[in-house]
């Protein structure tokens, strides 16, 4: 009887123990399932999303100042390049031989006053920096420009009312080494000031009133010359742009 009581308790126990150990496993096993989960993953590749700044629309204020006001525009074409395009109005407000442009008889051009010309310039740009992609950061350029800066003639007096209507027209055409710093504030608002070294051909064009005495009658008569010259000069450029971007 005795050795009967203690199988059944034996058998009693064993089942008792396979009935709690069943639920556990069970247990264990749903949140190995939950482990798997989908949003995390999703996120992972959000985050590597590029958020770099892509293209940007600018003036520079330098260039206002100095009698050419352009639109700019930047696009980056790959992760550290970018292209940079502008169009611009000048508007002469210095003499074009203000800086040293050769001529012939300039005592005799007569009086000029500012008008409407215009300025082209393309440039490629490399950003260097580790810490940022194109557009952002310090940057390095070749710019090829052309730029047109002209001069009605405004005369009086003595025959000098031949001159107007004609123009005293520069021309620069060149291409220049650019390294500048693009920075990004709130808002997209942004900017780049930049230094630039390079050479240009200079062509200039100009008229000339030509005054002759007749002895005989003892009168003046008076004629218009046309002069070009055409020479290869440094050129050096600083900027401040002003934009904003995305």
């Amino acid at each position: 009887m005795t050795k009967r009581l203690l199988l059944a308790s034996a058998l009693f126990f064993s089942a008792l123990n396979y009935a709690q150990d069943k639920p556990a496993e069970s247990t264990k096993e749903t949140p190995s399932r939950i482990k798997v989960y989908t949003p995390s993953g999703s996120q992972t590749g959000k985050s590597s999303k590029d958020n770099s700044y892509k293209w940007d629309v600018k003036t520079d204020i330098f260039g206002i100042i100095s009698g050419e006001i352009p639109i700019i525009g930047e696009y980056r074409i790959a992760r550290k390049f970018s292209v940079e395009a502008s169009a611009a109005l000048t508007y002469a407000y210095l003499p074009n031989d203000f800086l040293g442009t050769s001529a012939g008889n300039e005592s005799s051009i007569g009086d000029t006053k500012a008008a409407m010309g215009s300025a082209f310039r393309g440039t490629i740009k490399y950003y260097p920096s580790s810490d940022y992609d194109a557009i952002e950061g310090w940057n390095f350029g070749l710019q090829f420009y052309t730029k047109t800066t002209n001069r009605d003639y405004n005369t009086t007096g003595d025959g000098a009312e031949l001159l107007n209507g004609n123009k005293d027209s520069k021309t620069k055409t060149g291409v220049s080494l650019i390294i500048g710093k693009q920075i990004f504030e709130d808002s997209n608002v942004t900017f780049e000031s930049y230094l630039g070294i390079g050479f240009a051909n200079v062509k200039r064009e100009y008229s000339s009133l030509n005054t002759t005495y007749d002895s005989n009658n003892n009168n003046y008569s008076y004629s218009v010359s046309t002069f070009s010259t055409n020479e290869m000069k440094p050129n050096f450029q600083i900027g401040l742009k002003i934009g904003f971007g995305n």
